[in-house]
């Protein structure tokens, strides 16, 4: 895949290893490929001539598929506001899926943790059926948290340190999670296209 897309003239973004990125420096445009297993998104600005021609110079190469302009790319939903230079990202169908799977559909919560709770190792070997579900549970919010919820991160990771040896507590926590995602199913990342700003992220420093 690297060698092909060096040879159409894109560069492989260095930070992640399923991004590629053609730019003319003539006309100023910018074409991104991001590469996910045996799926592929091009973006560049709408009805761009060299957006077509890097794409259909990709399907000389590759057997595929054009399924032309998206709104979904893995489980992810996109939309956009081309008045107001807006794009917005949601999981919001996927989750719905994982709220049903797991029995969450009551009881919303707005906080990702507990109060108070403490992550403690379990010192009892778990079951393997009843591992196997935390496992589902955490693989799910992995997946939401690395799409579009970045919000969810640190519980997610707390979560995904007890995979080995989980505990009832863990899981109700797991749970607990869920509720909060209930209470917020409707959340989105928004890229404003006219407020030039770079990407910002906020953590507490300890």
């Amino acid at each position: 895949m690297t060698k092909s897309m060096l040879a159409l003239g894109f560069k492989r973004c260095k930070s992640d290893a399923g991004v590629y990125y053609y730019y003319d420096k003539k006309t100023k445009v910018l074409v991104i490929a991001i590469v996910y297993v045996n799926n592929i998104c091009f973006m560049g600005t709408k009805g761009s001539l060299l957006l077509n021609k890097l794409k259909q110079k990709f399907m000389a190469r590759w057997e595929c598929h054009d399924l032309g302009e998206t709104t979904e790319f893995l489980d992810m939903h996109i939309s956009h506001d081309c008045k107001n230079q807006k794009i917005f990202i949601d999981q919001c169908e996927y989750l719905e899926k994982v709220l049903v799977h797991f029995n969450v559909v009551t009881n919303p919560t707005h906080t990702p943790l507990p109060s108070e709770f403490s992550f403690k190792p379990n010192e009892e070997q778990c079951d393997p059926k009843f591992h196997q579900k935390y496992q589902q549970l955490v693989g799910s919010l992995i997946y939401l948290m690395i799409g579009s919820r970045p919000d969810i991160g640190f519980v997610v990771v707390k979560l995904a340190q007890q995979m080995t040896n989980s505990s009832n507590d863990h899981y109700r926590v797991g749970l607990h999670l869920c509720r909060y995602l209930l209470a917020t199913c409707r959340y989105q990342l928004v890229y404003n296209g006219l407020n030039n700003e770079s990407l910002v992220a906020y953590s507490d420093s300890d």
